[in-house]
């Protein structure tokens, strides 16, 4: 098959999967559905919470953390799902092929508190974070419950756990690399 032929064989398969991922959301996910609101109130209150909490005299080093976060877990969220890892069934946008309140409010804001609380409070970021992640891992079993996220090949709460951290930490060195940047 030429590159031309594949090119347009993956076009025609992604338009198919946008038709059934449309047909889903509009017959189990949409305006009508719990999970539709569900999903809408995950992105909405942690974004009400960030406003109100966040420390406005550090709110850009927060932010910056909390926008690390969000940025790494959005291509951690789109790698899983396009190798079929995980899913996310319900969608608040369903266009997009990711959870926009689980990736780009409720964890990143979770952890960007948790930054917050340890910098404020000169706690160990890293427990801090661990404590976070465990919380997360508590929030996604009853997300796997309540079947808003699906996972397959052997994906596991655990694996979750893991990810969480591991992008925490990454987001921590990454603003502190930029800290120190802005001392020189």
């Amino acid at each position: 098959m030429s590159r031309e032929q594949l090119l347009k064989e993956i076009e025609t398969l992604d338009a198919k999967l946008m038709v059934l991922v449309l047909e889903h959301w509009n017959r189990f996910g949409d305006f009508s559905s719990w999970q539709f609101w569900f999903t809408v109130a995950f992105f909405i209150l942690p974004l009400i919470v960030t406003i109100i909490c966040i420390d406005k005299k550090k709110i850009f080093q927060i932010a910056f953390y909390g926008y690390s976060f969000h940025i790494m877990f959005v291509y951690l969220d789109v790698f899983f799902a396009r190798n079929n890892f995980w899913a996310h069934p319900y969608h608040m946008i369903p266009f997009v092929p990711v959870s926009i309140p689980i990736d780009g409010a409720f964890i990143p804001v979770a952890f960007m508190l948790a930054y917050q609380y340890a910098i404020n409070r000169n706690k160990n970021f890293y427990l801090v974070s661990l404590i976070t992640a465990i919380a997360i891992s508590i929030i996604a079993f009853i997300w796997i419950k309540l079947e808003l996220l699906v996972l397959y090949k052997g994906m596991n709460i655990f694996h979750i756990f893991l990810l969480d951290i591991g992008m925490s930490i990454l987001a921590y060195w990454f603003t502190a690399l930029f800290l120190k940047l802005k001392k020189t």
